[in-house]
């Protein structure tokens, strides 16, 4: 795992967040700064995976928000994380547009941001769902018809995708033997042979797309890997 991390705040918060996340995760390129003008510009156009905006002074609280605010309103891709302990900062913080917000005296920095840089797993077998997500954080792979050897969290289905009746079956035992994968099956105008297969194996289309088209694949995809993040930064 890699990935690119800068931080905003004062010089003491600053210099002990960059220690710690230095020295239990190594692996992670941190910069940071005081300046929240310069935290956007180098957030957005420096290839940063994660943005920190670190606890200070109740005073300093509008600044922060606007951090945040500016992070966005520049088309910031990443993700956002915040620090802080009061009921009103957070839903400020989130308000503005930041991703998770939370207590350092619960949680430790430098775990939260080795979790938030992991990018949930998307696999998907259509070549067209898979540029669907091409912006999102995910990491995307392609399977065929033997399904991925890296248990993906979020796996799609297209039934026209497999010819093979026995796609299917292998696929049903898959998901039951990993059932924490979040799994969405689109009906995208198949073989008959194969939406009756993926039914007899338990594969209930999600989405049938000729009624409701590409939107609630791409909301419910979205969602999913939202849930996947969320939670695996929730629990660190």
């Amino acid at each position: 795992m890699s990935g690119k991390v800068i931080l905003y705040g004062e010089l003491a918060e600053r210099s002990e967040a960059e220690r710690l996340i230095r020295e239990r995760a190594p692996e992670l390129h941190v910069e940071s700064t005081a300046r929240g003008l310069e935290f956007a510009e180098r957030a957005c156009h420096g290839g940063f995976d994660v943005a920190v905006v670190l606890r200070g002074p109740i005073s300093g609280h509008d600044e922060r928000t606007e951090a945040v605010t500016r992070l966005r309103r520049n088309g910031f891709a990443g993700r956002i994380l915040c620090q802080g302990a009061f009921l009103t900062e957070k839903q400020d913080v989130l308000a503005a547009g930041a991703d998770y917000f939370f207590d350092p005296d619960r949680q430790t920095l430098e775990t939260v941001v080795k979790a938030a840089v992991m990018r949930p797993r998307l696999a998907a077998d259509h070549p067209y769902l898979r540029f669907l997500f091409h912006d999102e954080w995910a990491s995307i792979e392609a399977y065929g018809d033997e399904t991925p050897a890296a248990i993906p969290d979020v796996m799609l289905v297209s039934i026209s995708s497999h010819a093979s009746e026995s796609f299917f079956s292998r696929a049903s035992r898959y998901l039951t033997s990993n059932p924490a994968i979040r799994t969405v099956v689109v009906d995208d105008g198949g073989t008959e042979e194969a939406s009756i297969a993926a039914m007899s194996a338990g594969l209930q289309p999600d989405v049938v797309l000729a009624e409701e088209g590409l939107a609630p694949v791409v909301e419910r995809v979205r969602r999913l890997l939202r849930d996947c993040w969320f939670s695996r930064i929730a629990a660190a």
